[in-house]
């Protein structure tokens, strides 16, 4: 009996020093591996969206995004999925940011036409080199549901601060009573998505900027006729 005891002691502190022995050599392995990275996924989105503003979707690979991350490929796809899914995050990320943007900016005009202008050029800067995103969200198996829910939330956000803007603009009399200010929110944002998606081989997101607050503003009938 005190023999197997002692059997038993010793098969304990043999599998205590196994245990070991491997703990040591997986350090080992992850200390030769590359260092690991802090805040890799803002990192990451970061040189993406360098890249993606610089080029086209289909000009842009996950392998020249790595190398920018100095990491590798295997670490962008863990964090992102797919290249379509890393796209769709820079874009939304983006989003987030561009309505900070059109707020500050906001915060310095006065008239409905200054603020309708203002909210039309930053959309139409910030997306103009984007459109590809537009063809992702018509595809059900490109990016997730959850990334499609997120650009849906930044886009009522977007459309929130349109409505203000309307809303003001009719307490001032600058904009007709009977509309329905949610409607005319997403009137405008309907025509920047066809312009962004549409219209690039023939004109610049300034010139667009233009047609869109003037359609807008005074419709398409010249003032002699209205």
């Amino acid at each position: 009996m005190k023999a197997r005891i002692q059997i038993g002691k010793k098969s304990s502190r043999g599998d205590a020093a196994s245990r070991g022995a491997t703990k040591l050599i997986s350090l080992h392995k992850r200390a030769r591996g590359r260092p690991t990275i802090p805040n890799l996924r803002a990192t990451i989105l970061k040189h993406a969206g360098e890249l993606f503003a610089a080029h086209d979707f289909a000009s842009v690979s996950i392998d020249q995004v790595a190398l920018r991350c100095g990491v590798g490929k295997g670490s962008v796809y863990r964090q992102f999925g797919s290249k379509e899914a890393l796209y769709a995050s820079v874009v939304i990320d983006g989003f987030r940011h561009l309505r900070h943007e059109i707020g500050a900016a906001l915060s310095g005009s006065s008239s409905i036409r200054e603020r309708i202008d203002i909210v039309v050029r930053h959309a139409l800067r910030f997306f103009w080199t984007r459109r590809q995103f537009f063809v992702l969200l018509r595809d059900p198996t490109a990016i997730p549901a959850r990334l499609e829910r997120s650009y849906r939330k930044e886009r009522r956000e977007l459309a929130k601060v349109l409505r203000a803007i309307l809303t003001e603009g009719i307490k001032h009399g600058e904009v007709r009573a009977d509309l329905d200010t949610r409607i005319v929110a997403e009137s405008l944002l309907g025509m920047l998505r066809g312009v962004i998606r549409y219209c690039q081989d023939y004109t610049t997101p300034e010139k667009a900027a233009e047609a869109v607050v003037s359609v807008f503003l005074e419709g398409c009938a010249p003032k002699s006729a209205r």
